[in-house]
């Protein structure tokens, strides 16, 4: 294992020592003040809806859920339908992808809180109909950007 060279630990030390002095002067948050601002995911996945009248209660959704978090109910016309636990659910959405009538699909509800555990499970009766979002404050969306190696927030429109 070779040493670094003594410029290149200067140059390092130097280049630390002013992206310090940079933030002493003008300092930039780059966290979040959520709830007044709300991180962009783009790639993130959402609470999962029901058509129950699609579903042929095939329980494939249940089958290929890695975390057993999909429950069959059974229903008044004989038929089972999946209900989720979220607190078991990782939002892989193997459910989605496999069901062969669609009638799981996803939403771009993203932030679900809970009070206890008990209401993390979700039957097919509250699956059909999405949550309501309350939304206190009108929120700005931003996102993280790299610009030379340092994060920056900006504001999305």
């Amino acid at each position: 294992m070779s040493t670094p060279k003594l410029s290149t630990i200067v140059k390092a030390t130097v280049d630390a020592l002013a992206v310090a002095a940079r933030n002493f002067i003008k300092p930039e948050r780059i966290t979040v003040y959520y709830p007044y601002e709300k991180l962009e995911y783009a790639r993130m996945r959402g609470w999962i809806g029901l058509w129950t009248e699609k579903c042929t209660s095939c329980m494939l959704c249940a089958r290929i859920c890695p975390t057993n978090a999909i429950k069959m109910y059974p229903a008044p016309n004989t038929k089972r339908y999946p209900g989720i636990d979220y607190g078991r659910c990782i939002m892989c959405h193997f459910c989605i992808d496999i069901c062969p009538t669609d009638a799981l699909y996803p939403t771009p509800i993203k932030e679900l809180a809970f009070y206890d555990y008990k209401e993390m499970i979700y039957t097919p009766d509250m699956e059909r109909e999405p949550p309501k979002i309350q939304e206190p404050y009108k929120s700005v969306k931003v996102a993280i950007k790299y610009e030379g190696g340092i994060p920056k927030k900006v504001r999305l429109e």
